[in-house]
């Protein structure tokens, strides 16, 4: 049972989720990814928490950057890509942290990376007073920002081409057991290196969700989008290693590029502590917190890893017309198998060719 998977939109249960990681001690690392705070890193911050709304709503990750000038963004980007995050303030990361991430940004139009930048900047700015509201200290609260940025920037042809935004939230069963990666590395080098599995070991995760978005098309029409769906995930990586049973239960905030019907999409996964859950595939981008009940208790807090994932939409209803996609993809699949199978023989032999 869990702590650290899915969302954004009721940030109550955020406040659980970081309630049951104060019980856990971990020292930073250089994963880049904001574990837990220690009480002595995390001055009060009283005079901000008085303006902070405790609410997180999908709908207002929607803006963008006004008057963009590709010129001074570039020049800004290059002056402040190796500035290191301040200890004594919160600063809300604008641009890129590598040559490879501003390069593939600027591939982009002037408005693509409009629209980027403004939902990206509405995200980290909630995302922001979220973590001042709990006392987190500015050191704690620029790492995790910093770790959003990258991810966001990972994904920016998705979010800033991405025709629908919306919310998801699921209940999850999982378990794991596995060697760290470095540990595995050092393993492969010796003979009982072939006895264990690239992914170190095994984690298998299974959810069921529902997800409400608004999807925009080429002429500015939107539609509501209702779906219920399952997640299978399975390990592909650790770098802290896995000792876990888990329950949890998700919330999360996604966008997506969505130009047809389809049955089931593939991405990659990844849990990163606090920084939250990070869903990325080619035509989708979700960030997710959860909580739950783990054992160890509160350990989901403090994992990092990757799963290769697989969702399947069992059920969707656009506006007032529903459909079934996933259950026609196993219809397909199966008439497909047994199609085959009768078309794999020569001929069949009937009654009266065994007779005679």
């Amino acid at each position: 049972m869990k702590s650290g998977r899915s969302g954004a939109l009721c940030i109550s249960v955020f406040a659980m989720m970081l309630m049951l990681s104060f019980n856990v001690k971990a020292e930073s690392d250089d994963t880049n990814v904001l574990l837990v705070p220690n009480e002595k890193d995390a001055p009060a911050i009283s005079s901000e928490r008085q303006d902070v709304q405790v609410t997180f709503d999908p709908s207002e990750v929607t803006e963008s950057v006004k008057d963009f000038d590709r010129e001074k963004f570039i020049r800004e980007s290059m002056d402040k890509m190796n500035q290191e995050p301040s200890t004594e303030k919160i600063e809300m990361w604008t641009g890129p942290r590598s040559q490879e991430h501003l390069d593939k940004l600027l591939l982009l139009s002037d408005a693509e990376i409009s629209a980027f930048l403004g939902k990206k900047q509405a995200f980290l700015n909630k995302f922001a007073k979220t973590l001042a509201f709990f006392h987190l200290s500015p050191r704690k609260i620029n790492k995790v920002l910093m770790e959003l940025n990258n991810r966001f920037y990972e994904s920016s042809h998705v979010i800033s081409r991405s025709n629908t935004k919306g919310g998801t939230m699921m209940f999850s069963i999982s378990a794991g057991l596995a060697l760290p990666q470095k540990i595995v590395q050092s393993l492969k080098q010796r003979s009982i290196g072939k006895y264990i599995p690239e992914s170190g070991g095994f984690l298998y995760m299974l959810g069921l969700g529902v997800g409400f978005s608004r999807q925009v098309d080429e002429n500015k029409k939107s539609k509501f989008v209702f779906e219920i769906f399952m997640d299978v995930e399975r390990l592909k990586s650790t770098m802290t290693g896995l000792l876990e049973v888990s329950a949890a239960g998700t919330y999360g905030l996604v966008f997506e590029k969505r130009d047809a019907s389809f049955t089931h999409q593939k991405s990659g996964t990844t849990y990163g502590g606090l920084a939250g859950v990070f869903r990325q595939g080619q035509n989708q981008f979700g960030w997710s917190a959860s909580t739950g009940m783990s054992l160890p208790p509160g350990i989901g807090a403090v994992l990092v890893y990757q799963d290769e994932a697989t969702r399947y939409y069992l059920f969707r209803t656009e506006n007032l017309k529903a459909t079934f996609p996933a259950l026609r993809m196993i219809k397909e699949n199966v008439l497909s198998y047994l199609k085959n199978l009768v078309g794999n023989k020569p001929y069949v032999i009937t009654c009266n060719q065994a007779l005679f």
